[in-house]
């Protein structure tokens, strides 16, 4: 009896389960039912709309497109330039001012005279960061080595930096050149070729500074020499030499 009693609870729970499963499916079933009920109406707003589109016409007057191709009006305007002289008159001007900044490039700056003449030293010592290879990936000097160019390099010649511009350091530059065998001399401002004629021999131009600047030369004209294994350099006063050379020939 007993298990007969407990057959027919299990059955009435098993029952009582599968309804609420159902009716939980049928809940479930119910609400999906109606979202794709609502996404089909969302989409057949849409599809009454375009299906009564219609063609209204044009409205407003119609203008063509107006702007210039740019090649064509660049060749438009190259062939007026060429035909009324204005692009010749452009290529002799930027000729003349090539040539013009060959001849006479950008002074260097910060550079002027000086009535105390100065002697100091320039050491080209430097230490290497880093190992120094031939082609062959051979390791020629390596990182921490000290070098000096003078070791195995001989300044032969004798540099005079000056400004062509001021009469008298040409008239510096061509009473000193005799005391020196060979002189080379290096503009910081000036005509190149102006001053090759009046000093009657090839002329250099420190491009931006970059010799002075090394050498840490503050004033011109300037006398670099070497001696021994350093650079020596000196600033020369335009004044005392004047002085100098007016007191000699009294004498």
């Amino acid at each position: 009896m007993k298990n007969k009693n407990r057959n027919e609870k299990e059955g009435r729970y098993k029952i009582q389960e599968t309804k609420k499963s159902q009716k939980m499916i049928t809940l479930k079933g119910g609400r999906n039912i109606k979202n794709y009920i609502r996404f089909l109406l969302f989409l057949s707003l849409f599809i009454t709309e375009l299906s009564q589109a219609k063609n209204l016409g044009v409205w407003g007057a119609m203008f063509p497109i107006a702007e210039q191709d740019i090649k064509e009006f660049i060749y438009k305007r190259l062939n007026q330039m060429q035909q009324n002289g204005e692009l010749e008159k452009i290529k002799k001007k930027f000729i003349r001012n090539v040539k013009n900044h060959t001849l006479r490039p950008a002074p260097v700056s910060g550079l002027t005279t000086t009535d105390r003449p100065k002697t100091f030293y320039y050491d080209p010592i430097y230490i290497l960061d880093k190992n120094i290879e031939d082609e062959k990936g051979k390791i020629i000097a390596k990182a921490g080595t000290t070098i000096n160019p003078l070791d195995t390099i001989k300044l032969h010649s004798v540099l005079f930096f000056l400004n062509a511009d001021d009469k008298r350091q040409i008239a510096w530059a061509l009473e000193n050149v005799k005391k020196h065998d060979y002189v080379k001399y290096i503009l910081v401002q000036g005509n190149i070729k102006d001053a090759g004629k009046v000093l009657s021999d090839r002329i250099y131009f420190d491009q931006h500074g970059i010799i002075t600047r090394k050498l840490g030369v503050m004033h011109i004209p300037c006398v670099v020499k070497q001696e021994g294994k350093k650079l020596q350099v000196q600033e020369i006063s335009l004044k005392k030499e004047t002085n100098e050379n007016k007191e000699i020939k009294t004498k």
